[in-house]
């Protein structure tokens, strides 16, 4: 299992709410429909509270197999559409392929 992480920076003067809807409303359901899927979530940030803010607005989160269905899915017609239309709501986006390491919760625990 693969996972692609994606670091989002929210599109310039694009409001918080206006970001978030967009996202999980609009093109949540674009990315969805991505071939080889296995796993997909959206975070949106919050309010930091006391914490210092962070650099991005968001990350998503979305599981394949392997490298080759990764690749195979982001190269579909479905990928091209999805990437294409995070140019409505992003500024940037920077991306992690990461290897998922679960601590918690504990298999078995129960």
């Amino acid at each position: 299992m693969i996972k692609l992480v994606a670091l989002v920076r929210k599109k310039s003067g694009m409001t918080r709410e206006a970001f978030r809807d967009y996202w999980v409303g609009t093109h949540a359901p674009l990315a969805a429909a991505i071939p080889g899927m296995r796993g997909y979530r959206i975070n949106v940030a919050g309010d930091p509270g006391d914490l210092e803010s962070a650099e991005y607005d968001g990350s998503a989160e979305i599981w394949f197999d392997n490298r080759a269905a990764m690749e195979a899915g982001l190269a579909s017609t479905q990928g091209v559409i999805a990437g294409d239309d995070t140019a409505h709501f992003t500024e940037s986006i920077e991306f992690l392929v990461t290897e998922e390491h679960v601590i918690l919760p504990r298999e078995g625990a129960g």
